[in-house]
């Protein structure tokens, strides 16, 4: 049908903008869910030329329209 939804979608629970859950969802509420994902932090310029960072876990909470 070409009927295209925000069901699924990530938002922004404290955005009041479009990218906000109470504006993206169209009312409809959303769902949180906590991950642990690893990211790259602490990274430093080493001489020449080279980044090195550590990886460290992190907690990520992510909204999603229902």
């Amino acid at each position: 049908l070409g009927i295209f939804s925000t069901r699924g979608r990530f938002c922004n629970r404290t955005s009041y903008g479009i990218e906000g859950c109470r504006l993206l969802c169209c009312g409809r509420g959303y769902q949180t869910r906590i991950r642990n994902v690893e990211e790259k932090c602490n990274c430093k310029f080493v001489w020449c030329c080279s980044v090195k960072c550590d990886t460290c876990s992190m907690r990520k909470d992510e909204h999603i329209c229902n």
